[in-house]
């Protein structure tokens, strides 16, 4: 990385003459980058993606589809250097604002991996995603925004450090998040200090995870207080002991330990995988490098900050695959990941409306001490046998050591930072015994007890919610969709829950309280209204004071969307009696108080606010205005530098700074950097709540000055102002989402103006409006692109009408030549309205010249596997460097697999057993340049079974009989069904091959009578997720009636009834005739 002159600013910050200043500077430099490829342009209606177990339904985002291996460029970055006498932070606020890097300045040791190329891969959640550094993630995990830039402030210390905030509107939910990066003089820690402040009217879901890539090797260990007797895999799918794992407690994410291997050793972890710490009474963990003697610790309070995980991508060709996808030269990473307010992901928690949660972490490196037992902000302790401490800060301590009811060691030392200091080697912990470590006026600075810590504590996995059909309870029924609801489930929604719970209770309040929060989040204001006045009357019927302020809280919103302001300023002030409302209800009172020119009132009710909740960020900016606009110009300017002192990024605020004289409109928009649209937006919905048209109209103008207005700016623009919209303007980042733009957009719409109507449809399809999307796009496609792709997605997944589909996207291919993601969604429904192979390869070299993308060459093989040409899909997959999405790896390894599958099944049937065995073989054994492995050995299963009949028949039985073993050793467990659910079909089938047909007739026995169930089942959603980008969602009956009619043909053919597993692969068939393992079924 080259340097180049530092831009403006180099601070030197004094404290004393004992510690160097810490100093900071931002600069230019140039990294080695793979440019990220545009962004798409057609909407992502993603209903039911999956993102890191969680939702990733990306809209109203713009998202990234493919990565760019073929330029490197050298590109300018800004960077921002923190540094004192011990750490060197490097901070790329232009992408996520990440710790980009950080070294230990005493040995030159990066803690924290450093790549020296920006390589983006598919892995965030709207696509780019970069390895190396510390990567803050919230309100999920590999946040929306984490290749994105943010707004960033530098501030100075009082006592002489730095703090640098990274900020950002989260692109999802539109919080406000922000992150200091603290360093003081002297000291060999820093801190990530957080303030996550929901500045939208509803609550939202959060987690937050600071996540550090490590340089790791066969030398480095991963380390959790002692406490920690198992590990967790996502959702608490998988658990098993720590540190020594087995498979005592069953399967661990399909990794079968062979005996009992230490996996806090590193070397020892083969498969890609996370372990997720169980609770502990500590504050820390980390990572440590025994060759090289050098590691990082991480400090959390575990009652805030429980999150303890590490990740690997292992030692296996996904591993290699990973590390040739997102680096060049700087090798293995695994991660280091520390969650607070969760210690799962999935697992959140709810941040209410107006409410700000502050919460702080800390990392500092160390070195000689070796593995610690115990640490703190302080420092660290080692007592495995010899005793050591390491401290962050230069100090004199007193030490002592008791044990057996006596002091064995006692004595003053000056231990330096970062150095570690041994005790006499004669001086020994054991069980029961303790060592303190005083400051001089005999504050603890650390205290550690060896103690036994109880390992009969390991729990039960997490278990599938009961079936909504089958849960009689409506409270039960409320419970489910609320974790649906905030655990963000891909899958389906909570409104599902709580219907299904009305129908065994027609007023149970929760359901309907949730109910009308739902629509109202949706914009179904009608129906919000409804539901919420019955939660009124129930609740009500004896007690006319509720214990909530909840109910009205949401009522006050409805109104307002209804333009009723007097009962929704009534509701806001009904809502304000209940403690936990106060703030949030006084905060939109306010708003309305101004509205109406009562400025006294707005004053009170804001001080009402900030009194119950003195971080609520938009009260806070609010009563600088608020002041202003009472005449009270000093308490407004109070106000103003009181924000500006707890938050120089609070955007509102400082737009208000601008309105009273405060601030330069210039300096105003220069630090938005982030999109400036978008934030403005975010400002200009809370001043048209209060009425304040003139304050944003002229926050628009400044805008304009800038950069182009996008075209939602443009149409409240005209609406206040006058004229018309701008219609060559562009939707910029993201598409609407927002009531105001709603508004402004259906008003344009129903003048004519034919963007406005495009973009209201899809606001109005992303929350569930389908007929009123479709009937505004239904006049516009036969002249746009997008209405008629559009509509396709509307006719396949909601309307049915998929007959209609391809037409329609064939005309958007004619408006739209040679786009590659309408080339890859035509070929994409052709496969799943089951057009014939042949005419889908036609299609694809058709379009042959323009083709650049992975996911179409996977189609494009999928289609010759299809058509029996499978050498021509070998070909073409070996003939191109892949680099998949995460979670997709298995797309690409699928079709070279099922190729080889396909030739091996129709060798057998030619009776070239050695040729098909030699298939089989190939099909286990994935080519470096697919970029592709496997998550699950189970995935093997198929061709492993099908080599050993195969070896059979040529007289290697004992080779059959490995196989035969192998396949019958694996669990059938949660991840087994993930990955492959017919696995009891093959286990029985190597039951009978090895001479026990008993036990593989009663494993189908017991699943005939699962899956017949199973097709039984109702779903509360989408039947299945998907990690793409795909729009056209398939219903759930459909999904199912597809996979359990294969699997019952599987296990029908098994009991040899011809008839009933070929009308069950039919029925798989008509339901999905895109799916491989289906279409070989049927062939063979």
């Amino acid at each position: 990385m080259k340097y180049f002159n530092i831009l403006f600013l180099i601070l030197f910050l004094t404290t004393s003459a004992k510690a160097q200043s810490v100093k900071v500077s931002v600069s230019k430099v140039s990294i080695p980058t793979y440019t990220e490829p545009e962004r798409e342009e057609l909407p992502m209606f993603a209903e039911n993606r999956v993102h890191q177990r969680s939702s990733g339904n990306p809209y109203p985002n713009k998202i990234v589809l493919k990565v760019n291996r073929e330029q490197k460029v050298d590109k300018e970055y800004t960077l921002i250097k923190l540094e004192n006498e011990y750490l060197e932070l490097q901070i790329l606020p232009e992408i996520g604002g990440k710790i980009y890097a950080a070294k230990d300045k005493t040995n030159g040791y990066d803690f924290f991996y450093k790549n020296h190329v920006i390589k983006p891969a598919l892995i965030g959640a709207l696509g780019s995603w970069i390895s190396g550094g510390l990567e803050f993630n919230w309100p999920f995990h590999h946040r929306a925004s984490s290749f994105m830039p943010t707004d960033y402030e530098i501030e100075k210390l009082p006592g002489g450090g730095v703090i640098v905030w990274v900020s950002e509107h989260d692109p999802t939910d539109r919080m406000k998040g922000m992150v200091g990066i603290v360093l003081n003089p002297g000291e060999s820690i820093f801190e990530t200090r957080v303030k996550l402040s929901n500045i939208t009217p509803l609550r939202h879901s959060f987690l937050w995870w600071e996540n550090v890539a490590v340089p790791s090797n066969k030398n480095y260990e991963i380390f959790f207080p002692h406490d920690v007797s198992h590990v967790f895999f996502h959702y608490k799918r998988s658990v098993t002991t720590y540190p020594v794992a087995t498979n005592a407690a069953g399967i661990f994410n399909g990794i079968r330990y062979d005996g009992a291997v230490d996996i806090s050793k590193h070397k020892n972890t083969i498969q890609p995988t996370s372990y997720f710490s169980a609770a502990s009474q500590y504050d820390f963990f980390g990572g440590y490098d025994t060759g090289r003697k050098c590691g990082v610790v991480h400090i959390g309070d575990h009652h805030v900050s429980p999150g303890k995980k590490m990740f690997t991508w292992a030692y296996n060709q996904l591993s290699q695959s990973w590390e040739n996808a997102l680096t060049d030269t700087d090798g293995a990473y695994c991660e280091l990941m520390a969650g607070s307010y969760s210690d799962n992901q999935p697992d959140f928690t709810w941040l209410e409306p107006m409410e700000t949660k502050t919460f702080s972490q800390y990392w500092f490196p160390i070195g000689e001490i070796g593995v610690p037992d115990f640490a703190n902000t302080t420092g660290a302790i080692y007592v495995k046998d010899t005793i050591k401490v390491q401290l962050n800060k230069t100090r004199n301590v007193k030490i002592t050591v008791k044990g057996d009811n006596q002091i064995l060691y006692s004595g003053k030392a000056t231990v330096k930072a970062r150095e570690e200091y041994m005790l006499p080697a004669d001086v020994r912990m054991k069980l029961g015994y303790s060592i303190d470590v005083t400051a001089n006026d005999g504050t603890v600075l650390m205290s550690y007890t060896v103690k036994k810590h109880d390992t009969f504590n390991i729990p039960h996995t997490t278990q599938d919610m009961p079936n909504i059909k089958k849960v009689e309870s409506p409270h039960l029924l409320y419970l489910e969709g609320l974790h649906v609801d905030q655990y963000r489930d891909p899958a389906t929604k909570g409104e599902s829950y709580y219907k299904e719970a009305l129908e065994r209770d027609p007023n149970f309040a929760p359901a309907l309280i949730a109910l009308g929060e739902a629509k109202l989040r949706n914009a179904f204001y009608s129906e919000a209204l409804e539901y919420l006045l019955r939660a009124e009357k129930v609740l009500t019927r004896f007690n006319t004071r509720l214990e909530n302020g909840k109910l009205y809280y949401l009522l006050g919103h409805v109104y307002l969307a209804l333009d009723e302001q007097e009962k929704s300023y009534d509701y806001f002030r009904k809502a304000a009696w209940s403690s936990a409302y106060v703030s949030s209800a006084m905060t939109y009172a306010a708003m309305l108080d101004i509205r109406k020119l009562e400025y006294d009132k707005a004053v009170q009710h804001l001080t009402t606010a900030i009194t119950y909740h003195k971080d609520n960020a938009v009260a806070n900016a609010l009563m600088i205005y608020a002041s202003y606009l009472q005449g009270d110009k000093k308490a407004s300017e109070r106000q103003y530098l009181s924000v500006e002192a707890n938050d120089k990024l609070n955007h509102l605020a400082r737009y208000f700074g601008v309105l009273t004289g405060k601030v330069s409109a210039r300096d105003f928009m220069e630090k938005i950097r982030t999109d400036k649209n978008q934030v403005c937006l975010d400002l200009i919905e809370t001043l048209l709540v209060a009425n304040l048209q003139k304050e944003a109209v002229s926050l628009i103008e400044m805008l304009q000055t800038h950069e182009p207005l996008i075209f939602s700016l443009s149409a409240i623009y005209a609406d206040i102002k006058g004229g018309s919209p701008n219609d060559s303007a562009t939707e910029g980042i993201a598409f609407p989402s927002r009531r105001i733009e709603m508004n402004s957009l259906s008003h344009w719409a129903k003048q004519g103006s034919r963007k406005a109507q495009l973009l209201l449809g899809c606001a109005l399809y992303a929350k569930g409006h389908y007929e009123k999307a479709v009937a505004l796009w239904e006049g516009l496609s036969g002249t746009d692109y997008r209405a008629a792709r559009n509509l396709a997605v509307a006719y396949y997944s909601h309307m049915d009408r998929k007959n209609e589909v391809l037409p329609l996207l064939k005309q958007a291919l004619s408006l739209k030549p040679n786009d590659e993601q309408l080339i890859f969604e035509t070929v994409y429904v052709m496969g799943k309205l089951g057009v014939a192979p042949i005419e889908r390869i036609s299609f694809l070299n058709n379009h042959k010249s323009v083709i650049s993308r992975d996911d179409i060459m996977l189609e494009w093989a999928r289609a010759y596997n299809m058509a029996g040409q499978e050498d021509k899909a070998i070909e073409l997959l070996r003939g191109r460097n892949f680099v998949p999405a995460e979670g997709g790896e298995h797309a690409v390894a699928e079709q070279y697999m099922f190729a080889y599958f396909l030739k091996g099944r129709r060798l057998m049937k030619e009776n070239k057993m050695q040729e098909a065995v030699d298939c089989f073989k190939a099909a286990q054994t994935l080519p470096q340049n697919l970029g592709a492995g496997l998550w699950n050995i189970v995935r093997l299963v198929p061709f492993k079974y099908y080599e050993a009949i195969c070896l059979k028949s040529l007289g290697q039985e004992d080779k059959a009989n490995e196989n035969f073993d192998f396949i019958t050793g694996i669990e059938v467990d949660y991840f087994s069904n993930m990955n492959l659910p017919e696995l009891p079909f093959y286990q029985a089938l190597c039951y009978r091959e090895t001479g026990m047909p008993f036990k593989g007739d009663m494993l189908i026995n017991y699943k005939l009578q699962d899956w017949k169930e199973g097709m039984k089942t109702v779903d509360a959603g989408y039947f299945a997720t998907t990690p793409f980008f795909i729009s056209f969602c398939d219903r759930a009956v459909q999904q199912r009636s597809a996979y359990y009619s294969y699997l019952l043909a599987l296990a029908y053919r098994y009991t040899g009834d011809t008839k009933l597993a070929q009308k069950y692969i039919e029925q798989a068939a008509v339901s999905d005739p895109y799916a491989l393992n289906i279409f070989a079924e049927r062939q063979f």
